[in-house]
């Protein structure tokens, strides 16, 4: 009930420029252990950290794990060190992409719709409180290069929301992403940017290197019509399942 009363609250902050932290669940906390327990995560990498939100959900989950953060708009990368500190986390004021240098980022009325890529009319009509304002020049960098030096202890656990960037974040990244246990990545099903992958990408770039996809979290449906836009999909490297079952 809590949830369904403070989504609209949430949505007129929003409509003001301000972006408070969500309430949703992205891992529901169970009455046995759940499943990122039993993968034993130790190694927590969070592409699209906005204010922090992620990981205070996750530190409370699996207090004291090591987590990398990345974070392009300094705004949001400011808040994100005022609301995790004395939680274990590195956290990079940059996106990641398939190259290393810079890129003008289009930041939107709430912060949390800001992209690389350009609008779809889709996200326009669906969410129009969240127009693109400004343009801003963010640094870039490929995430394999970034963290080869780092001790990634395994399991890893890698959540991604990139608003429509996560082709190029894959293929920056590869070594990492094989790696990884479990993945928890924001997921369109009808495009919400110009150019970006969609659910079907996903699935099947990640269905052919060694994942099972395992189902949603957190669905979103349109106002209008009340079909399914966008949700947080999850996928468990394949011989794991049988551990979370």
């Amino acid at each position: 009930m809590l949830k369904k009363l403070t989504r609209p609250i949430n949505k007129i902050f929003y409509s003001f420029g301000y972006n408070i932290v969500p309430n949703h669940t992205i891992i529901p906390r169970t009455d046995g252990k759940n499943w990122a327990e039993l993968l034993n995560i130790q190694t927590i990498i969070d592409i699209g950290s906005n204010e922090g939100q992620f990981i205070k959900e996750i530190n409370a989950l699996l207090p004291g794990k090591k987590i990398f953060s990345f974070e392009p708009i300094s705004s949001c990368y400011s808040k994100l060190l005022e609301n995790t500190k004395g939680i274990n986390v590195t956290a990079y004021n940059m996106g990641l992409s398939d190259v290393a240098g810079t890129a003008e980022i289009n930041i939107s009325n709430n912060f949390v719709s800001s992209s690389i890529l350009e609008m779809a009319e889709l996200h326009k009509s669906s969410y129009p409180e969240s127009h693109f304002v400004k343009k801003d020049t963010i640094k870039l960098g490929k995430l394999d290069e970034i963290l080869k030096n780092e001790e990634l202890k395994e399991n890893i656990l890698i959540k991604m929301d990139v608003q429509g960037y996560e082709e190029k974040v894959i293929l920056g990244g590869p070594k990492t992403f094989a790696k990884a246990s479990a993945l928890i990545i924001e997921s369109i099903f009808e495009a919400f940017y110009e150019g970006q992958w969609l659910f079907d990408d996903l699935y099947q770039y990640f269905t052919q290197h060694g994942f099972k996809f395992m189902g949603f979290s957190d669905q979103v449906n349109s106002k209008k019509t009340g079909i399914p836009l966008y949700a947080d999909s999850i996928f468990i490297k394949k011989e794991l399942v049988p551990k979370i079952l």
